[in-house]
């Protein structure tokens, strides 16, 4: 009997890593991660390089917003004329989250990771009441075209989009 048992354990033991393996990883198009330490490192934080120094930061690995929290976008032609920007709101209750991750984590960075784009991050200064999280710059045509397909723009939404905040490129934060 105990040798029955034993056998079936193993089998389960055996397959179960197959029940897994079929599943698709989920990949998105744009996440948010808060500033880690380097402790977390490599389990919990990622380590990236930012400005124009490359000073290493440390992202956690797991993103605090994703896809699937942002309720439209904004796009904008950024400062340097070159690249473009984007104005992100987030569902409503991911603006809560984010008015209290900016209260618990106020002087650390939030980072933006963009598929195909540069990493980049803002800091977290004050409480975002509005629920809009904004990439000033490094964004191609292409990514506004992949958030095209992913979320809808601001006209599409019944709300006017940001005149409740004025986007201003000089209150960016960039790491040096």
């Amino acid at each position: 009997m105990i040798r029955r048992i034993a056998i079936v354990l193993l089998l389960i033991a055996t397959l179960s890593p197959a029940f897994g393996a079929g599943k698709k990883a989920q990949s998105f198009l744009i996440t948010f991660h808060v500033e880690g330490v380097e402790e977390e490192a490599p389990e919990f934080a990622s380590p990236i390089k930012l400005g124009n120094e490359m000073r290493q930061y440390y992202f956690k690995k797991v993103p605090e917003f994703t896809d699937h929290d942002i309720a439209w976008f904004y796009p904008f032609v950024s400062q340097d004329g070159q690249t473009f920007g984007a104005a992100f709101k987030l569902t409503p209750n991911a603006a809560q989250q984010l008015k209290g991750l900016c209260l618990t984590h106020q002087g650390k960075l939030l980072g933006v990771r963009i598929a195909n784009a540069p990493y980049s991050a803002v800091l977290i200064d004050r409480p975002v009441d509005d629920g809009i999280i904004v990439v000033w710059q490094g964004l191609a045509k292409s990514h506004l075209k992949a958030f095209e397909k992913r979320f809808p723009h601001s006209d599409q939404t019944e709300k006017p989009l940001v005149k409740e905040r004025q986007l201003d490129p000089t209150s960016i934060y960039r790491p040096e």
